[in-house]
């Protein structure tokens, strides 16, 4: 059995914390669904059970053309399956452990003391999206990569426009000729950066170094683009989300005020919570597979719901509960299996600091009127969040 699941690009009147519609109803019946995406029929695993599967079973493999990319992708990592993917993993793995993530705390917290001394001095009612949720990521971005901000600045136009492109899914012709110039501004950047002293991530991409993995020009652009592709919008996205549940959840906003030890937790809590990332990497299955009745035929594209599968009462009590003092260790918000998340220990530390400097910041920061969401091919987040703070009018 089959479910349809439709999915609007900018939903009015769901729930900013409530799952899709369609991608409940998927959960809660245990079929499979299925999605149209840039003209393509893809099927949807929503279960945690599912999700794991199709994440780590070599059946499903990543390494088939989608449809979207061109056929030739060095260096694409997230379309490959191992050992061809490890390579790549293995060149980066050293700037995203959870040890370089926590050597960057100070340079975080900074950042984020920088953004609130301007929001500070724009006063209430400021937009924390653009001020705060976007730049404090950028820059602590831009740090990783050793761009300037001017340099970012340019990369973010570049990847703002595939992102415009790509609104409309069914226009691949277009959404390939934009991606095709932000490739090119990205290997302009590669070149730059080779011949530039330094030891940041996008200085090292083409060179053997202590590694001894030597990529081509081409290889180290598409780790380049694959990196900031999937994490850069996204870490964004998550900050602003994150700050919105507690805002908009008194009472768990002043559980951590009470006990500001709860950080880490409640930070997974909300990574769990949030229905943020709800499509995952797709893959292709390379041999019929039989799944609660149905057979996925060999060439299938699937893909698998994270933010459905983190809602999954076989997993977690209470599935649809916001709670900080939760111990969700087995959410999935960063996916599963060899293509999870790189950057999730960056990610995590992005959140924390950004809540804790908020709320030490603006002891009674609260909401400033209605927040708005946008949602685009599964990525669910606020446009706008303003905030007020100080004695009320």
């Amino acid at each position: 059995m089959s479910t349809e699941v439709q999915q609007e690009s900018k939903p009015t009147d769901r729930c900013p914390f409530d799952l899709e519609q369609g991608q409940r109803a998927l959960l809660d019946s245990g079929v499979i669904g299925s999605y149209d995406l840039f003209g393509v029929k893809h099927w949807l695993l929503g279960s945690a059970e599912d999700v794991k599967l199709v994440t780590n079973d070599p059946r499903f493999s990543s390494a088939a053309a989608a449809g979207i990319m061109p056929d030739e992708r060095p260096g694409w990592f997230s379309g490959m399956d191992s050992p061809e993917h490890n390579r790549y993993r293995q060149k980066i793995a050293r700037d995203f452990t959870l040890r370089a993530a926590r050597k960057q705390e100070e340079i975080v917290v900074r950042l984020a003391d920088a953004c609130l001394d301007d929001i500070e001095a724009a006063g209430p009612g400021t937009d924390l999206i653009p001020g705060y949720a976007r730049r404090l990521p950028s820059q602590v971005i831009n740090d990783l990569y050793g761009l300037t901000d001017e340099e970012g600045a340019a990369l973010e136009a570049k990847m703002e426009a595939v992102v415009g492109a790509t609104a409309d899914n069914a226009d691949l012709e277009a959404s390939a000729r934009v991606l095709g110039e932000f490739f090119a501004h990205a290997l302009s950047l590669v070149r730059a950066k080779r011949d530039q002293p330094g030891d940041r991530l996008l200085h090292r991409l083409a060179e053997a170094g202590d590694d001894e993995i030597l990529l081509s020009e081409g290889e180290a652009t598409g780790v380049f683009a694959v990196l900031l592709l999937a994490g850069h919008g996204s870490v964004q996205q998550m900050v602003g989300y994150c700050l919105y549940a507690l805002l908009a959840h008194p009472e768990q906003q002043a559980a951590l005020r009470a006990n500001p030890d709860l950080i880490d937790g409640a930070v997974e809590e909300m990574l769990r919570f949030l229905p943020l990332n709800t499509l995952g990497i797709p893959r292709i299955c390379v041999e019929d597979v039989e799944l609660h009745g149905q057979t996925i035929k060999a060439g299938d594209n699937v893909i698998p719901l994270y933010s459905s599968a983190n809602r999954d009462s076989g997993v977690f009590d209470e599935p649809n509960t916001f709670d900080i003092t939760r111990k969700p260790e087995q959410h999935l918000a960063f996916g599963h299996g060899i293509h999870k998340c790189p950057g999730q220990h960056l990610a995590r530390l992005l959140i924390k600091v950004a809540v804790l400097r908020l709320f030490e910041r603006f002891p009674d920061v609260r909401l400033a009127g209605e927040v708005p969401m946008n949602e685009h091919h599964g990525q669910f987040s606020p446009v706008e969040l303003r905030v007020t703070w100080g004695a009320a009018t």
